[in-house]
């Protein structure tokens, strides 16, 4: 399952979501994902991510403009594909529109509970 808003999407497979952004996508595989929580929608330019990663260390976040209910997913590792190699990074935090079909599945396919 996928949805696309604009340059960004999302794919669901039974077992990682895959965020894909221009030239780099994000595997991150259910058992990395620590929570999926509803949150505001946050646009953050390129200085202030740069901060944002330089600031925490280990913390990386991620926005998609534009969509429906914004959810904050935050996995402890996920594995980046860039045009420079393949590698693992540490916790990250992405802050994305996700449809509620497709947090539904999330919910089903990386055993998720709902509070």
């Amino acid at each position: 399952m996928s949805h696309k808003k604009g340059p960004f999407g999302l794919t669901l497979s039974t077992r990682e979501l895959v965020v894909q952004k221009p030239h780099m996508n994000y595997y991150i595989l259910f058992e990395h994902i620590v929570s999926v929580v509803p949150c505001e929608s946050v646009r953050l330019d390129r200085k202030a991510m740069s901060a944002a990663r330089t600031a925490s260390g280990e913390i990386a976040y991620g926005s998609i403009a534009a969509g429906t209910a914004y959810y904050a997913v935050y996995a402890k590792e996920v594995v980046v594909h860039h045009r420079g190699g393949i590698h693992r990074a540490g916790p990250m935090e992405f802050r994305l529109p996700i449809y509620k079909r497709l947090i539904e599945e999330l919910a089903r396919y990386g055993g998720l509970t709902v509070f």
